[in-house]
């Protein structure tokens, strides 16, 4: 080989020497440099023997406190009694790498919840010549994590405590009712005998405060039905007896059974029907005629004593809609939220005078939904209300 060829070799060898130490340096630079990591080093048997920013900042020591002395340093006393360091150290040459999760200690006694992995570094000839570890400190989202369990737990201890309140207090409704509706029906027809004379001739006077007790113990009658009805809903006692019906003959019957009492109170009530539409639906009859009757009840209540009531049918071709619509005092936006709420009351000028438990719409709304439907309203104070029972057309129980 020429003298010349020579020199371009050795030249190159030069170079790549220097490239060579030069990506050590930058390499050595990076791992040094990192402040968010512990990085070092350990050889064949746990010693540490080089120490980076981050692992000065984590675990509190200087390089010349730590180096040479062994990686146990950082476990807890009742870890090095359980050989934990050796144990890992002895995966990590079987598996190649060992990762945990764990409490570890810092120079000043503190602990903090750490993630470590562990690798085996190996020469060309696959002997183990020590270990690269990694070490992050994860104490912020072991709190976290920690603080979102127990909270989790807390609330559901909370929910389950909330459930049982609750059949604790559906059962004391359904038994107070009970208790209470057969008192009140004995004063009912107590006081109807008084009423219609079978007792003998009553004082014009005494009749007049006969009439209203005995119309006070009518709502009382129908606060304690009302309160058994939805203590029955949410019992889970109810089951519906789904069946076709034909909607055209039902709702003519349903708005000839309150005719009457509305005309006693001044008001109309009629019935709109969209004759070409189907309305072929599948309901519990009992329940969707005690629901819409709710309605209707409630559209004569908050209407003054010349008020119009509308009860209205159309259907697209999957749902059937069924309104109601007066021109009573009306809803304010604010308060159209919690109409269908449990035990909720609406106060406006006719609140006082036609009383009520607050249960009727939520009931409603109860049965509607078990027949996959919905309601809805529309309303603006002083301009009348309209509520919808929307339901399906097609049997979704069967």
């Amino acid at each position: 080989m020429s003298a010349q060829k020579q020199a371009l070799k050795l030249s190159s060898v030069r170079i790549a020497h220097k490239d060579a130490l030069g990506e050590l340096e930058r390499y050595k630079l990076l791992v040094e440099s990192v402040e968010d990591y512990a990085i070092f080093l350990l050889d064949a048997d746990g010693y540490v023997q080089t120490w980076n920013k981050g692992a000065q900042k984590n675990k509190g020591y200087t390089a010349d406190e730590i180096i040479g002395k062994h990686f146990s340093t950082f476990y807890l006393a009742r870890d090095i009694l359980a050989k934990k360091p050796e144990r890992e150290l002895k995966l990590a040459r079987q598996l190649g790498r060992v990762e945990d999760e764990d409490w570890r200690v810092r120079k000043d006694g503190s602990q903090f919840w750490a993630n470590v992995v562990i690798t085996a570094l190996k020469d060309d000839e696959g002997n183990i010549v020590g270990f690269a570890k990694v070490t992050r400190d994860l104490t912020d989202r072991k709190y976290n994590e920690d603080l979102l369990r127990s909270n989790n737990a807390l609330l559901k201890r909370q929910q389950q405590e909330l459930e049982a309140l609750n059949v604790s207090k559906d059962e004391f409704i359904s038994l107070a009712s009970h208790q209470l509706r057969t008192p009140a029906t004995t004063i009912k027809q107590l006081l109807g005998m008084l009423t219609q004379g079978f007792v003998g001739d009553v004082n014009p006077e005494h009749l007049k405060f006969i009439k209203r007790a005995y119309e006070a113990n009518e709502r009382q009658i129908r606060i304690v039905e009302n309160l058994l009805k939805v203590a029955q809903l949410d019992a889970g006692k109810v089951v519906l007896r789904i069946r076709p019906v034909d909607l055209h003959d039902y709702l003519a019957d349903i708005v000839e059974e309150h005719t009457g009492g509305i005309a006693k109170k001044g008001q109309t009530l009629k019935l709109v029907i969209e004759e070409s539409a189907p309305l072929n639906a599948f309901l519990d009859l009992d329940y969707f005629r005690m629901a819409l009757g709710n309605l209707i009840d409630n559209a004569s209540k908050y209407s003054q004593s010349n008020g119009h009531i509308t009860v209205s049918a159309r259907a697209d071709k999957s749902c059937l809609f069924v309104s109601v619509h007066d021109n009573g005092v009306g809803i304010a936006a604010s308060d159209q939220k919690q109409l269908f709420e449990k035990f909720s009351r609406i106060t406006n000028e006719l609140s006082e005078t036609v009383g009520g438990s607050g249960l009727g719409l939520y009931w409603v709304k109860r049965v509607i939904e078990m027949h996959n439907g919905k309601v809805s309203v529309k309303s603006k104070k002083h301009g009348g209300s309209t509520f919808t029972l929307e339901l399906p057309l097609q049997d979704q129980h069967a």
